[in-house]
């Protein structure tokens, strides 16, 4: 055998011996599917509701133009919502998907809040405050989301260490094996 053939071979044998099995990752519980369904449901309540905003006649009652934005931006959000819900459902195991998609919610409720305080003062408390009560109806499944994120990192963690030691475990393996003679 060649050099190159035997250091292959070697490090496939010590893999081997090692073991380092790669489990498949289980698809999220349904319990949690169903939280980012309901998310996305939720969120595309909001837009007939948005609809009726006329951020821009506020612009005319001296409020500021960037209120147009938001409106804008909201409606563009609560469709990215449903693009990275329905993701999470296909990946729910795909930490960057996760923590994209809690990201976009919290940040959507953090932009609706200044948005809101517009449409209270500019043009209709009571559709401010119906648009709160639906967008505050998906408060617990965003819990569900933030849980099931935060469970994943840990079983991530668990098992990037878990790897981390076998591979630990197979360098010394591969450290003590003698050199290939040329």
């Amino acid at each position: 055998m060649r050099p190159r053939s035997v250091f292959i071979a070697t490090i496939l044998a010590v893999l081997f011996a090692c073991r380092v099995d790669v489990q498949a990752q289980q698809p999220a519980e349904p319990q949690v599917l169903d939280a980012f369904h309901a998310i996305a449901q939720h969120a595309a309540r909001l837009l007939p509701m948005l609809d009726q905003v006329r951020a821009k006649e506020w612009v005319a009652q001296g409020a500021p133009e960037t209120y147009v934005a938001q409106v804008d931006s909201a409606r563009q959000q609560i469709r990215a919502i449903g693009t990275e819900m329905e993701a999470l459902t296909q990946h729910s195991d795909h930490m960057q998907e996760c923590m994209r998609g809690l990201f976009r919610v919290q940040a959507f409720h953090g932009a609706l809040e200044s948005l809101l305080g517009g449409l209270r003062k500019y043009q209709n408390p009571a559709l401010a405050d119906l648009i709160q009560s639906v967008a505050a109806e998906d408060q617990r499944d965003n819990e569900k989301l933030q849980t099931y994120v935060l469970e994943l990192a840990d079983e991530k963690e668990q098992e990037f260490q878990v790897v981390d030691h076998e591979a630990q475990r197979c360098r010394a393996t591969l450290s003590k094996q003698p050199a290939a003679k040329k």
